[in-house]
């Protein structure tokens, strides 16, 4: 379907000594879901420029969230949500966000672990009595993608549309293969979802409103079945051959979406899957201690994760794209409609360090 990442890297900063005469005129900034205008300097203003033109660059369209500090400092929208009818794409556009979805599961893992449910030691065994190797399988191992078990990124042919259908489903086209190491497969986190399920005794769905969206306020975010009629969800594009908005070869499918219960069927705006990761580090779903020992990852280190709504290996339209600083709350957001055939590598970082001169 996807591929999510956790990428470390070194952050390089420059710094120099620079005296100017500062300009200041009026802009925006998004704060707790509202426009607010302040008054900004000329170097702000060049850093928003620039990172305008990156995005413009590309030709990936979609809408960007800034964070710096720990507040969503800017937001913006970049190209077309629908060409047909004209529409722009906006803070309000929801997106599929793909893979970014995995640690929202991931993060109900943790609570459940905190809450003495669970362990990342804990064997499948008692979930999945009739799964192979559940014996030995840990829910660490499924959150790590080391389990050996590799479920097909392809839908079924029908719309599944209940979570004991698509459970079902991983259940049954999972392929165990006898091999820990990293190898990245969407049917970890739907058995992840499975366990959540089990454990809190009510639906995914209604864990994840309950544990993620209630909690931080995401009124705009959703599951792919669930999405109010008058939201503007964009169209899936490609830029090929030197032109915008091309559709032939979308892989999206509401038949492939319900093959990815826990793992990359939501749909978010830019600002809203902000408000998540900004979570992650801010003590309002998880300790500081239980989020670093999830990621095993420590304090001020770079990361970038990505997702894609893909098929049988072919990258789809949607992608998502998170880059920066969680420990202290520098976070690139990036949802897009219209994807490249070659994977922006570059970009993240680059807007990345624009976001730290403003």
């Amino acid at each position: 379907m996807n591929f999510s990442k956790l990428k470390k890297k070194k952050v390089l900063v420059p710094v120099a000594s620079v005296f100017l005469v500062i300009l200041t005129f009026s802009t925006f900034y998004i704060k707790n879901n509202k426009l607010h205008a302040e008054t900004t300097s000329a170097a702000d203003n060049a850093a928003i420029n620039n990172i305008n033109d990156l995005i413009d660059d590309s030709h990936l369209y979609g809408t960007i969230a800034l964070v710096k500090n720990g507040e969503v400092v800017y937001t913006q929208g970049y190209g077309l949500s629908n060409v047909d009818k004209k529409i722009k794409n906006d803070k309000d556009t929801v997106y599929p966000i793909a893979s970014l979805q995995k640690n929202m599961t991931a993060v109900m893992v943790a609570q459940l672990i905190s809450e003495d449910k669970l362990s990342y030691d804990t064997t499948l065994i008692d979930f999945y009595p009739d799964l192979e190797h559940a014996d030995d399988i840990t829910i660490r191992q499924l959150i790590d993608h080391t389990s050996g078990y590799v479920m097909p990124e392809v839908s079924t042919g029908k719309t599944l549309t209940t979570e004991d259908e698509q459970l079902t489903n991983a259940l049954e086209t999972s392929v165990y293969q006898d091999n820990h190491d990293y190898n990245y497969s969407n049917g970890n986190y739907t058995l992840l979802a499975g366990v959540i399920r089990e454990l809190d005794d009510r639906t995914y769905a209604e864990s994840l409103q309950e544990r993620i969206f209630n909690p931080l306020n995401m009124k705009q975010s959703y599951l792919w079945d669930s999405i109010p009629k008058n939201s503007n969800v964009p169209v899936e594009y490609y830029f090929r051959d030197d032109k915008d908005y091309v559709t032939e070869g979308s892989v999206y499918s509401d038949e492939l979406m319900s093959t990815l219960l826990g793992a990359g069927n939501v749909y978010a705006t830019a600002s809203d899957i902000a408000t998540f990761e900004m979570s992650l580090n801010n003590g309002t779903l998880l300790k500081d201690e239980d989020y670093l020992e999830l990621l095993g990852i420590e304090h001020n280190e770079l990361i970038e994760r990505t997702g894609n709504i893909s098929s049988e290996g072919t990258r789809g339209g949607y992608s998502s794209y998170l880059y920066g600083d969680i420990t202290n709350q520098n976070l690139v957001i990036f949802l897009s409609n219209q994807s490249t055939d070659d994977y922006p590598n570059d970009l993240m970082p680059q807007l990345y360090k624009q976001l730290l001169l403003i």
